[in-house]
């Protein structure tokens, strides 16, 4: 009798457990050449919160479209799918975020970078900040494994100074020509990092 209890209480909380999944993806990976929007889960109960899958049961496409909501319910939505989730209580998110990295004393590889900037992303800000006390000779350049220079050229760094890139000298989008890729950020000393110490905050939206 204590086992068979046992056993019909187990099956009840497996019935109700939410499915869990990585919290590290967000969305999906981009296959084609379209829009997007940052599209949060409404926050109704507690099962709401958290990393899970959810699926656009509407859809006539096989298999029907499907997308991993991060730890706080959000996730890239392709412009196709934005009306039924909308239909469900999803609404547009804080499309806002930020990657850093700190301590540049040397040109950084794909190896030594720890920034990458996610498909589908456009950079919003640049900052810079030398914090060695010692000048960025012929100042940073920002680029990808395609070009040293595909953001922003000769960024002009002093000692001990923080500097925002200007929107004129800022390439905000990498025109790879093909699909929306994930792209690692390279930071080089244009002519020599003179013992300077570089610390880059990169601001970036989903498009």
């Amino acid at each position: 009798m204590k086992f068979r209890f046992v056993k019909i209480l187990l099956a009840g909380i497996l019935a109700v457990a939410p499915a869990v999944l990585p919290a590290s993806i967000a969305h999906a990976a981009a296959s084609t050449q379209t829009a997007h929007a940052w599209l949060c889960a409404p926050k109704t109960s507690a099962a709401a919160v958290g990393p899970r899958r959810v699926v656009n049961t509407s859809s006539t496409a096989s298999p029907q479209p499907s997308y991993n909501l991060n730890g706080d319910g959000c996730a890239l939505i392709a412009s196709g799918d934005i009306g039924f989730f909308q239909s469900q209580g999803f609404y547009y998110g804080p499309n806002t975020f930020s990657l850093i990295q700190t301590g540049i004393t040397a040109s950084t590889t794909a190896t030594t970078s720890t920034i990458t900037l996610p498909a589908n992303a456009i950079i919003d800000f640049v900052v810079l900040a030398e914090t060695a006390g010692n000048a960025i000779t012929g100042g940073v350049d920002i680029g990808d494994s395609s070009s040293a220079t595909t953001y922003a050229s000769a960024v002009a760094l002093g000692a001990n100074a923080t500097v925002t890139v200007a929107d004129s000298a800022l390439t905000r989008l990498n025109a790879n020509g093909g699909l929306p890729a994930a792209f690692k950020i390279l930071v080089a000393c244009h002519t020599s990092c003179n013992s300077g110490s570089i610390n880059i905050t990169i601001g970036y939206k989903y498009f």
